[in-house]
């Protein structure tokens, strides 16, 4: 059975999908302050351009958003002669001052706020609800057949001015769970409107760059599918948001033992193996990754396999496995953008011919879209992943301040972490209270804003922590000092 184990009671929220207990994918929510496509605001309109028939927008974001008067909700309800609406001024559809619920199609830029439209799109795993929308669509790559009986059934579907689309993956699901999907996804738009009727503008009131929101949309249908986390107020988002997909829900668990749930479950060997460089090969080769702002490259090579047969046999061998191993580490890393893989030298091209089939036969196990290009003139190989999210050693890792940047080191952030989980370990001890010394940009992270994060902790663990730091131009570290009572460690902490 698939399981997803994921660790949300520190501010790093890290996820790992296991199969068999072998780790496939390794995530870690960077999320951001900036608006994320599909995010849903209340707003309230800055400034109105009737020149440019748009609209500024602030939605709490260091930039104001964008809307078109064609984008409006106002303008597309309005029941006008398509020559005259054409024609009318943003000026009729919406006021300055006034509030809108509004959706991201764009994120910002440096130069500009996010784009907006208040036509909203509720995205589910199957389907897309579209409040106020009017409108049926069905995948262009369903068969005839398929786009007929899922457009028939919409219309059974939508209440009033309504809309859904089905996507591909409609195709071959039942009616029922088809359903089952759509009428959370109304109840979903429900609660968000109820949010909207309380919230002062700006506010968010969904967040598509949640990490929840994309593991439900991922593994929606996967009935042999263990999700298990150790929070309880994820856990009960979670299951809100698998409200749609009862399938799922019923195998939503919440982790509750004292060991931590990454160590409990062997991922904690598996997540420091996926931040290393270098990929040991089964027949003794190896794998090095290494990552420049323009690309990303994996250099095969032989090593301790030397082989019985021929150096043909020995490379092309090494160059399979290589193969196999590479599809396999991109997806873990989530690497992605432009990868150059460096295999190990072969003349005959039927052997170079193999060595692509095989990555392309790993690769098609992979869900996010790769473009092969194939081996180059130079004897390189050329590929290029999508990247949905940063890869994760440009999340968890950062320039090196000791060399200058030459090298990366674990961000301070990442260490932070480390030092929570470090910090939890101690939750059940009789002492008053700990003492723990880190470099200023990890104390930075555990302390959080205006010692927000600290005094939680505090209050989650029962006992005072003291931090101070040290190490100023240093590489991000921490470490525990002292346990004991409180005026014990004051007293250290003055030496």
């Amino acid at each position: 059975m698939k399981k997803i184990i994921i660790n949300a009671i520190t501010q790093i929220k890290r996820t790992a999908v296991m199969d068999f207990d072998e780790a496939i994918e390794l995530q870690v929510d960077d999320s951001s302050d900036q608006p994320v496509p599909g995010s849903i605001y209340k707003g309230r309109v800055k400034k109105v351009l009737p020149g440019m028939q748009a609209a500024f927008v602030d939605i709490g974001a260091e930039k104001n958003g964008f809307i078109h008067r064609d984008d409006l909700l106002s303008y597309q309800q309005t029941y006008m002669a398509p020559e005259d609406k054409k024609g009318t001024s943003i000026s009729s559809f919406v006021k300055e001052g006034e509030e809108l619920i509004v959706q991201v199609i764009k994120e910002e830029t440096d130069s500009k706020g996010a784009r907006l439209t208040g036509m909203l799109a509720i995205p589910g795993s199957r389907l897309v609800f579209l409040p106020n929308a009017s409108h049926i669509g069905v995948s262009k790559k369903m068969s005839r057949n398929e786009k007929e009986k899922w457009r028939l059934f919409g219309h059974s579907l939508v209440k009033g001015e309504d809309g859904v689309i089905f996507r591909t993956a409609c195709t071959g699901q039942s009616e029922e769970d088809i359903q089952a999907e759509f009428d959370g996804l109304v109840e979903r738009h429900r609660h968000l409107a109820a949010r909207a009727e309380q919230a002062a503008a700006p506010a968010l009131l969904h967040d598509e760059g949640d990490y929840l929101n994309k593991i439900i949309r991922d593994h929606a249908y996967e009935e042999e599918t263990e999700i298990i986390i150790d929070d309880g107020a994820e856990f009960r988002k979670l299951i809100w948001l698998a409200k749609p997909f009862p399938l799922l829900q019923k195998n939503i668990i919440l982790y509750s033992g004292k060991e931590n749930i990454f160590s409990y479950y062997g991922v904690d060997a598996q997540w420091e193996k996926a931040l290393r460089p270098h990929v040991w090969l089964k027949n003794g080769g190896s794998l090095r990754i290494d990552h420049t702002e323009a690309m990303s490259v994996i250099d095969v090579n032989t090593d301790k396999f030397t082989g019985k047969s021929s150096r043909r046999e020995t490379v092309l061998q090494t160059n399979l496995q290589a193969a196999d191993e590479i599809a396999k580490q991109l997806r873990l890393r989530n690497i992605s953008g432009m990868i150059v893989i460096d295999f190990i030298t072969m003349n005959e091209p039927e052997d170079q011919q193999r060595v692509e089939e095989a990555l392309k036969a790993a690769l098609a196990l992979d869900g996010t879209t790769t473009v092969v290009h194939g081996f180059t003139r130079m004897g390189v190989f050329e590929m290029t992943r999508k990247k949905e999210k940063r890869q994760l050693f440009h999340v968890l890792a950062e320039p090196c301040s000791v060399c200058k940047g030459t090298g990366r080191v674990q961000s301070a952030r990442t260490v932070a972490n480390q030092a929570e989980l470090a910090l939890r370990e101690y939750r059940h001890m009789d002492d008053e209270a700990l003492w723990i010394e880190a470099t200023p940009e990890v104390a930075r992270h555990l302390r959080g804003i205006n010692s927000e994060h600290l005094q939680n902790l505090e209050a989650l663990l029962s006992y005072r922590i003291y931090i101070s730091e040290s190490g100023h131009d240093s590489i991000p570290s921490y470490a525990i000092r002292h346990i004991g009572p409180i005026n014990e460690i004051v007293e250290r902490m003055k030496r």
